[in-house]
């Protein structure tokens, strides 16, 4: 196709007609409208990469209105238009230079794309990586000031009576509390300069939440430097970071007295179910929010209205697991402490990033009832983090939420 032609056609593109305003009223007919469809899109811990899902695919769209400043009539744009695309491949037409002047908004098809693609990058080049730079993130904002009972569990400033630090040294033999502290804190004065000019801090304290996400960051790079990629160890540790921060909430008593009946199970006792686990889950969400752990957070599906909040679970759920079924469940946690670390972390090809609420709300429904003697649960899950807002730059990411999937499941 010669350049004349492309240059017809790159014009052809933006010409008006019945037939767009027929197609953009019944189906979504380009890319740009369909990526306009409310859908958030994510990034995948397990794959490293960025994953989009459609919401509301089946809402009904509004056609564009078009303004005729011709006032010719709709059949005879449609006719002009289909002689000009006959005449197209061969010359440039005369009705290119004296057609109506296009409208900012009207619809583009496959073939438009494809021709303003080819078209661009026979005149400009087309870059693997794209040709639009990055957009100017949004302002971060200020740090929080963690506190309560929760974050000594979490990290201390001497990086030494905190659960990651002494959990570590467990899985790591030859290795001491006084090793893992020493080292955390020298990641941390090298990567200190370049992480405050993006998350400042007020205070070099772990009640900071910039400079804990800071300490978070080095932590998990030195647990994940000791355990050289064993992803069994690695796993372990995390899931011993939940249970122990349980643990530490029912023998402190951080947690009401109702959810330590229903938790603390003696050896020989019969587990909790899953729907009796529900207000527990919900004290341990709001016990990581009042330290200001998180902004806020979300228990279950945010499109479905019934499984929400205390009805997470019902008795149906309950049934499944006696039967050696699993249940899934979804879980939010807006704006959390760790946010920027482990952006930072997966960014650098890890999935090994810092990780509180997952485990322990795993550890929480390990010790559901599975329903018999030779069966147990076995609850895994997979986080996402996600960017509510639409951005047509593909480089253009910037969540504001972790997204965990979890499956609890009874095995035998």
């Amino acid at each position: 196709m010669t350049f004349t032609a492309l240059f017809a056609l790159s014009l052809l593109s933006r010409w008006p007609s019945t037939s767009d305003a027929f197609l953009s009223a019944n189906t979504v007919t380009s890319l740009e409208d369909s990526m306009k469809l409310n859908n958030p899109r994510l990034h995948c811990l397990q794959c490293n990469r960025h994953i989009t899902t459609s919401e509301n695919i089946g809402t009904p769209r509004q056609p564009p209105k078009y303004i005729n400043i011709n006032d010719e009539d709709d059949s005879r744009i449609l006719r002009n238009r289909r002689v000009f695309l006959t005449a197209s491949s061969l010359a440039v037409s005369s009705s290119v230079l004296w057609g109506t002047p296009s409208v900012s908004n009207a619809a583009k098809g496959a073939a438009e794309y494809d021709l303003e693609y080819y078209f661009r990058d026979l005149v400009f080049g087309n870059k693997p990586e794209g040709n639009l730079p990055a957009s100017t993130s949004p302002p971060v904002a200020p740090p929080r000031t963690l506190q309560g009972p929760l974050l000594g569990l979490l990290l201390d400033d001497e990086l030494q009576s905190c659960i990651p630090v002494q959990e570590l040294s467990k899985i790591v033999p030859g290795i001491s509390v006084l090793d893992i502290s020493n080292q955390t804190k020298d990641i941390r004065s090298k990567v200190q300069p370049a992480f405050r000019s993006r998350y400042p801090w007020r205070e070099e304290a772990v009640s900071d939440a910039h400079f804990f996400d800071c300490t978070a960051y080095s932590l998990w790079k030195v647990a994940s430097a000791l355990t050289s990629q064993d992803y069994i160890k690695r796993d372990h540790y995390v899931r011993n970071i939940g249970r122990r921060i349980l643990n530490e909430m029912i023998g402190r008593e951080i947690l009401s007295k109702e959810s330590i009946a229903i938790l603390d199970r003696k050896s020989g006792d019969k587990g909790p179910s899953l729907t009796g686990t529900i207000p527990c889950a919900l004290e341990i969400l709001n016990i990581f929010q009042s330290a200001e752990f998180c902004s806020s957070f979300r228990l279950g599906d945010k499109n479905d209205e019934y499984r929400t909040g205390t009805q997470l679970f019902d008795d149906l759920d309950d049934q499944e697991i006696i039967d050696g079924g699993s249940v899934n469940c979804l879980v939010s946690i807006f704006n959390p402490a760790t946010l920027g670390g482990s952006l930072q972390i997966t960014g650098e090809g890890s999935r090994f990033a810092p990780d509180f609420v997952g485990p322990t709300l795993a550890a929480v429904w390990e010790r559901v009832d599975s329903g018999g003697k030779n069966t147990r649960i076995e609850v895994t899950f997979e986080s996402y983090f996600v960017d509510p807002v639409y951005r047509p730059n593909p480089k253009d990411f910037f969540p504001d939420e972790r997204l965990y999937q979890f499956t609890i499941a009874s095995k035998r």
